[in-house]
């Protein structure tokens, strides 16, 4: 005869067990819907740039990789065309058919850079969708480069007037012999190189509806420095730095470990 303790454990047994047995198939299978429904993970990342600036704009290319779930670390490059706060555009009214020509630039402006950065996840995007935000923070070498500006001059000649192509000089150059802006490329070869560095920081809002793809909007502050200063406009200081807000929208892919 068994006791009143042992028939009591016998009996929890068996009620454990049939459980077990009635609720298997339905642990089996979530076990089989999570392995399905496993999320892929995405370690590399590239993605091109389309940047509006108070300077101006450009175009960047970044390529990166998410070591972890928060963090990202990339290489960027950026081209960019900056325009003089002072600029001014305006057509010579005494001529019909000609480009307009900012009275007072000396050179156009360009930045390339090239540097490293690096992105916090500070709000991740839910599993139904919405935005992921990132804080960015980047840097490295800034590489000015000053192309001289040529205007179309008119001079008097023995069979009437003619346009000449000349570099822009503030000291002969006047409102009143400029025609129009002349060549946008004839002062390639004569372009001045300035060295420097950039920063740039901001936050980007991840609204891609696939992971496995990139759309963001980014928006920051930037600063570059070059050296020597470029004297961009006649009679005015030369800037020591460059600083504006920017807005970019960056569209890319994702991929995989072995991908």
């Amino acid at each position: 005869m068994m006791g009143i303790n042992e028939k009591l454990y016998f009996n929890f047994s068996k009620a454990c067990f049939f459980m077990l047995f009635l609720f298997m198939p339905f642990w089996v299978e979530a076990q089989e819907r999570g392995e399905a429904q496993g999320e892929r993970v995405y370690i590399k990342e590239w993605n091109f740039s389309l940047i509006l600036n108070t300077s101006g704009g450009g175009i960047g290319f970044q390529h990166g990789r998410t070591p972890n779930y928060f963090d990202k670390h990339f290489w960027e490059i950026d081209f960019l065309y900056n325009i003089h706060q002072k600029s001014v555009r305006a057509r010579n009214p005494y001529y019909s058919g000609v480009s307009a020509y900012t009275y007072g630039k000396l050179a156009d402006l360009f930045f390339l850079r090239g540097g490293y950065g690096y992105q916090r996840t500070i709000h991740q995007k839910p599993y139904w969708g919405g935005v992921r935000v990132r804080y960015t923070l980047s840097g490295g070498f800034s590489l000015g480069m000053a192309m001289p500006v040529y205007l179309y001059i008119s001079y008097i000649t023995p069979t009437g007037f003619q346009q000449v192509a000349e570099r822009y000089d503030p000291s002969i150059h006047n409102i009143d012999n400029i025609i129009q802006r002349g060549p946008i490329l004839k002062g390639i070869f004569e372009t001045k190189l300035h060295p420097g560095f950039y920063f740039k920081t901001g936050f980007n809002f991840d609204f891609s509806k696939d992971e496995a793809t990139i759309h963001i909007i980014e928006i920051g502050g930037s600063i570059d420095m070059i050296f020597p200063f470029v004297e961009q406009m006649a009679y005015n200081k030369t800037k020591p730095f460059y600083l504006c807000a920017y807005l970019s929208y960056n569209f890319g892919k994702k991929k995989g470990h072995y991908e």
